[in-house]
């Protein structure tokens, strides 16, 4: 028992307190709220001890049948653990030698693929070349043939005018034609008198109007004929270019569609040869990446294997210190004697504190509880006081 623990046996002693005769007075009641707060705080420290040496006990116990364990099949154990060792640096021996070959290999196929790629970059270089020499004369057959194309459309557009205008001024002709000749006839119907009864001046002015209007006529005539002649002409020349337009058209049309099979057939040739290349360097590149994959586990599986050398080397050298140290696990078992002798008295002494408390709480129960209903009834007084003086029932 700790010397705590007896100043609050000593000065909460159980027999002084009646159970009907409880403190009135508040040096009283405060000490029966001391007294519970002290046996509480000694009961739980009590506990804790308990529990930090029965702890301590387990771990001890754990690493004596460990000790114990090892120093029973110590050549057991470094027998295994030294196998394990040499197949592991074996092991590694091994790894080490087809890393070499490894690094060698991939050294080989890398200054492989670096000479693919400059080999398969010389080699495309002339497809390259051509595939662009060919879009570039599809390209200027494109835009001679588009070329071609507006004027021959012009063209098209200008002879559909020269024949509407034609058409127009012909059409405005003719009718002035007959609107003349009507007139003549007119005029000559009336020229004609069967019965005398124009005067001279009448059959005078008749015939000067027939000769105006025949006149008219005449050049109305000569003007369709000038025009039906000159449209004609310029009809004829319009067609005329327009054939050779047509012609020239169809050449350029006819060019450009074998450029553009040529450029076709340049650029499936570059596609083909561009297909052989990469399939060239993918493979090499498909040999690297398994060599890298395959290093990659022999490299984990090589750190698997030094982790392995080291826990049987650790596993050596603790095997070594515990086989020749047995003075340190007899005083292992010698302390963990003593550590349950003390966790017994530990243990009793909890039990008593505990039942002390509990003792001293049932006593003093009362008290206490009365003190905190009272605590509780000022406490709301105060509160109803500040709420009525704030609400002014007070005055």
């Amino acid at each position: 028992m700790s010397s705590e623990d007896k100043n609050i046996t000593e000065n909460a002693d159980i027999e002084e307190i009646e159970e009907d005769a409880q403190p009135s007075t508040l040096s009283g009641i405060y000490k029966a709220f001391k007294d519970v707060h002290e046996a509480s705080r000694a009961t739980a420290q009590a506990e804790r001890e308990l529990k930090e040496l029965q702890t301590e006990i387990k771990e001890d116990k754990k690493n004596l049948e460990h000790r114990q364990e090892v120093d029973a099949n110590f050549d057991t154990i470094i027998q295994d653990q030294t196998a394990i060792v040499e197949q592991g640096l074996e092991s590694q021996k091994r790894i080490d030698e087809i890393t070499e070959e490894n690094t060698s290999k991939r050294t080989v196929l890398v200054r492989s693929l670096n000479d693919a790629i400059q080999q398969n970059k010389e080699e495309l270089e002339p497809f390259r070349t051509a595939n662009e020499q060919a879009q570039a004369t599809l390209d200027e057959a494109a835009k001679q043939l588009a070329l071609f194309k507006r004027t021959e459309q012009a063209s098209r557009q200008k002879l559909e005018t020269l024949i509407t205008q034609r058409d127009k001024q012909t059409k405005n002709l003719l009718a002035s034609i007959e609107a003349s000749e009507d007139a003549i006839f007119e005029l000559k119907q009336k020229a004609h008198d069967p019965y005398g009864e124009l005067t001279a001046r009448d059959k005078l002015d008749l015939r000067e109007k027939i000769t105006i209007e025949q006149k008219r006529l005449g050049e109305y005539q000569e003007n369709l004929r000038r025009i039906e002649s000159s449209a004609q002409k310029n009809i004829e020349a319009v067609e005329d270019n327009m054939a050779e337009e047509t012609l020239r058209l169809q050449n350029t049309k006819a060019r450009h569609d074998e450029v553009k099979r040529e450029a076709e057939h340049k650029l499936k040739r570059l596609e083909e040869k561009n297909e052989q290349c990469r399939k060239i360097e993918e493979g090499l590149q498909k040999q690297i990446d398994e060599i890298e994959a395959y290093q990659k586990t022999l490299d984990n599986h090589n750190k698997e294997i030094e982790d392995a050398i080291e826990e049987a080397r650790e596993l050596i050298r603790e095997a070594h210190e515990i086989h020749e140290n047995p003075e340190v696990t007899r005083d292992l078992s010698l302390r963990i004697m003593r550590n349950e002798m003390h966790e017994q008295d530990l243990i009793k002494h909890h039990e008593e504190l505990k039942e002390f408390e509990e003792e001293l709480r049932r006593k003093t129960r009362k008290s206490r509880t009365i003190t905190i209903a009272v605590i509780i009834a000022i406490v709301a007084l105060i509160v109803f006081l500040i709420i009525a003086f704030n609400l002014g029932w007070f005055g």
